[in-house]
């Protein structure tokens, strides 16, 4: 009998947990509106959006100012140039004196088939590269006096956009993304980020190595889920304080 009562409450269970799955199904779907978008609250390929964001960063940096995507405007760009692994990073523009606009770009490149995209819809960063503080605050500013320097180049956002093939992406203010504190390496100057947007030399007076930390970042972005082969475009862009952007992708993806 006990054995039987157990079979009886397995069974039960089983049903009622089947009937569960059936009703929460429809509202994970009618939680996820942008097919093809991780979620922001996810951990893509084992980090989260923040730490994502860092890594577009330390990407970012590393590659020369020649070579750079980010400095790049209308015309073929090498989406290959520092990348690797699953996920691969599109760049946004990075101006003379790192804000301003608006800018307006439309570029092309080719990406290898199953590679995640991680697009920078608007962001900014923050360290203490020749940060010039004023009494009672002289720099190095905390990490807490950086983070606050980050949001207001993005905070309050505009006209945030994106689209993948046409298709809007909706709800873009959920996905902000604050960066945990991390270091970046440049190449050496003058073919670097920083030199060739600030003309400030590293290392120098304003910093003495070309590692630095700390960093904070935040921004809006999306994480896409690799694309089939083909022809795609991708339109991604808007306003913060600091910046105003509409960047084009017509991306050729191979097998």
């Amino acid at each position: 009998m006990k054995m039987l009562r157990n079979r009886y409450l397995q069974s039960s269970i089983a049903l009622i947990a089947l009937v569960l799955l059936l009703q929460v199904t429809p509202a994970l779907a009618d939680n996820t509106p942008n097919p093809g978008v991780l979620p922001p609250n996810s951990h893509p390929f084992g980090k989260t959006y923040g730490e994502w964001n860092a890594g577009w960063w330390q990407w970012s940096f590393s590659v020369p100012a020649s070579k750079n995507p980010g400095r790049a405007t209308d015309g073929a760009v090498d989406c290959r140039v520092g990348q690797s692994g699953n996920v691969w990073f599109l760049a946004g523009y990075f101006p003379n004196g790192g804000s301003g606009g608006p800018f307006t770009f439309t570029r092309s490149c080719t990406v290898p088939a199953g590679k995640a995209l991680f697009i920078p819809i608007i962001n900014s960063w923050a360290d203490n590269v020749c940060n010039n503080g004023q009494p009672p605050n002289p720099p190095p500013f905390t990490v807490d006096q950086l983070r606050a320097f980050a949001a207001s180049g993005v905070i309050p956002p505009a006209n945030l956009h994106a689209s993948i093939d046409g298709n809007p992406v909706t709800n873009l203010e959920s996905y902000r993304a604050i960066s945990p504190v991390f270091s970046y390496t440049l190449p050496p100057s003058p073919d670097n980020l920083i030199d060739a947007a600030f003309g400030v030399s590293l290392p120098g007076p304003c910093w003495p190595s070309l590692t630095v930390t700390p960093a904070v970042a935040d921004g809006f972005y999306i994480m896409l889920t690799p694309l089939t082969a083909g022809s795609h475009s991708i339109n991604f862009g808007g306003s913060g304080p600091g910046i105003t952007l509409d960047v084009t992708y017509n991306l050729t993806i191979v097998s």
